[in-house]
Formats: C-alpha cells, structure tokens, sequence
C-alpha cells in the first residue's frame, strides 16, 4: 500500500476514532483526569516569561510504564511520517515518528484520558485545548547525532499564540542529555528557514522558506545567552511555546536511552496557516490532510478537542 494511502486510512480511522470517543464521554465513561493539583500559577508565569518550564511528577507512572511499551512497539513498526536522523555508517539511531494517536490505544487514551490536555490547556490559559499531534522522539547511547537549534513554529502551519508543547520523558534524562532552551526566546517571534533533522533538505523545500533568516548561531552566542535545561525523572513534562529556540545534544554511550513522548497543542484563538515549506505538505504528501482553510480556526477531525 502506498504511503499516501496509509495515512488517508489513518484520518478515516481518526474520525470514527472520534465518534466513539466522544460518545463514551458523553456516556459518563473515562473522563480525563484533574490536573487542577498539577499547575501552579508560578509555573504559567515562568512559562510566560521563559518560554519553557519543567512540570515535576507530572504524570502518573502508570501512563509512563504503558507509554513505554507503546513506545517500543512503534520503532518496530513505525508509521508513514517517522524519519530516522541517524545517517547510514554512524552511531545510534534517533526514532522520531508522528501521530502515534491514530495507531496506537495506549497513546490515544493517554490524549484523551491523563492529565495531558488539562496541562495544556492550563498552560495556555486556554478556554479549550486541541490536540494538533503526537512525537516520538528517541536516542538510543551512543547516538552522536544532535538536535538542531530551531523553533517549532517555524515548521508548523499555524498561526496564533496558544502554541505549546509538552514533552513527557519516559526513560531518566540527565540535564547533559536534556533539551535545552534559549531564555526568553519565544519573544523573539522568529519564523526562520527550516531544514529536516536528516538532512533531507527537500522535504520543505519552497520559494518563501529561501526567502526567510536562517536560525542564529546559538553556539556563537552562549556567552550572551541563558539556557534553560533540567534532569528529569519519568513522569516530569517540559512545557514550551512553539516560538521558544531549543535544540538537543547526542547521547552518550555510557548514557541510557532517552524516550521523550510529546504531544503538541492549539487553543481557541490559533488559525490554520499552510505556509509554503510547513509540515502540512510533508502531511498531505502522506495522504494526511486536516481539510482546512487558511485562517480557518483548528476544528479539524485530525486535530480533536480533548478538553
């Protein structure tokens, strides 16, 4: 089967996933868990002032240990947008996969029943949070390969400013290891050139991405700048804005692996915005298509309400 029919079954599968989770709901059936006890006010203002915090213990660890297999079973059989940034003849690999939802019961009920979208949607003082998709991202020890320096929103055919991720770490992740953030750079609203972790420099190739800045030199700039960066335990999330600059180092051999499960979400005032050389066409390319219109508010059966 090709790809892009892969992913049109995926979103056919993710409506009628819809149906029935909204009907269980409506029903008095799982109901998503209070993260009420969870958020801080200090932590939404650092947030707001950093542009990302860490949430310790934030999820419960039988989300984690459930999320854990899952995790494993997906770099077994991986979906139609997971790319490996580990190039041929060097070390490691880094798994990095995209809407798990759609494929998996563990991730789906993660979404819909944990805590998750309440962080989010408290995070983002939001009326309502709106799942935009789900990442796997793994580095095996050993793995050499970095995470760029970059911004999510750069990549994602958005617009609006309730834009945020959380990244739950399964596996312990020292702050050597850890996703590292520039301080206060969501303010920068910066829209930057963007190229693929693996190099594929045609996957988002466009006129208008030639036309942007490239990402400044983060590493030429460290004296002036702060990063933020954390040990983490399974269970604790980072939280950033889509606008916040970070980037990864590689993995170390005597270092464990490092699972991070993100999950990537919108609020009510974001709009639908294709701009060229976005992931909606790396998306529709694989059949996967959120049938929007620019400007158009998120109401997607690919991007569902969960709170």
């Amino acid at each position: 089967m090709s790809v892009s029919l892969i992913g049109a079954s995926l979103v056919r599968r993710a409506l009628r996933i819809r149906q029935r989770q909204f009907s269980s709901l409506a029903s008095g059936a799982a109901q998503p868990e209070n993260a009420s006890s969870r958020i801080l006010e200090e932590d939404v203002k650092k947030f707001e002032e950093d542009g990302a915090v860490v949430l310790r213990k934030a999820i419960p660890s039988s989300w984690v240990e459930q999320l854990r297999v899952a995790a494993d079973n997906n770099m077994k059989n991986p979906g139609p947008l997971c790319d490996e940034h580990v190039k041929p003849g060097e070390p490691g690999r880094f798994h990095d996969d995209q809407f798990l939802w759609l494929r998996h019961n563990t991730m789906r009920s993660f979404i819909f029943e944990s805590p998750v979208g309440e962080i989010a949607k408290g995070m983002m003082r939001g009326k309502l949070a709106r799942l935009f998709y789900d990442q796997l991202l793994v580095k095996e020890p050993g793995t050499r390969t970095t995470t760029p320096w970059h911004n999510d929103h750069s990549y994602w055919q958005l617009s609006g400013d309730q834009v945020i991720s959380v990244w739950l770490a399964l596996d312990p992740v020292p702050e050597s290891s850890c996703v590292q953030y520039v301080k206060g750079s969501h303010k920068w609203r910066l829209l930057h050139r963007i190229a693929s972790f693996s190099g594929d420099e045609d996957r988002y190739k466009s006129d208008m991405t030639d036309s942007l800045p490239d990402i400044p030199n983060i590493d030429e700039k460290l004296d002036e700048l702060t990063l933020l960066k954390w040990d983490m335990e399974p269970g604790d999330c980072l939280i950033h804005h889509s606008f916040a600059v970070h980037g990864a180092p590689g993995i170390g051999e005597a270092s464990g692996r490092r699972r991070g499960y993100a999950t990537r979400w919108v609020g009510e005032s974001v709009k639908f915005d294709p701009r060229p050389g976005t992931m909606h066409y790396v998306w529709l390319k694989a059949g996967i298509d959120a049938a929007l219109q620019p400007g158009e508010s998120m109401d997607s059966h690919l991007f569902p309400h969960v709170c």
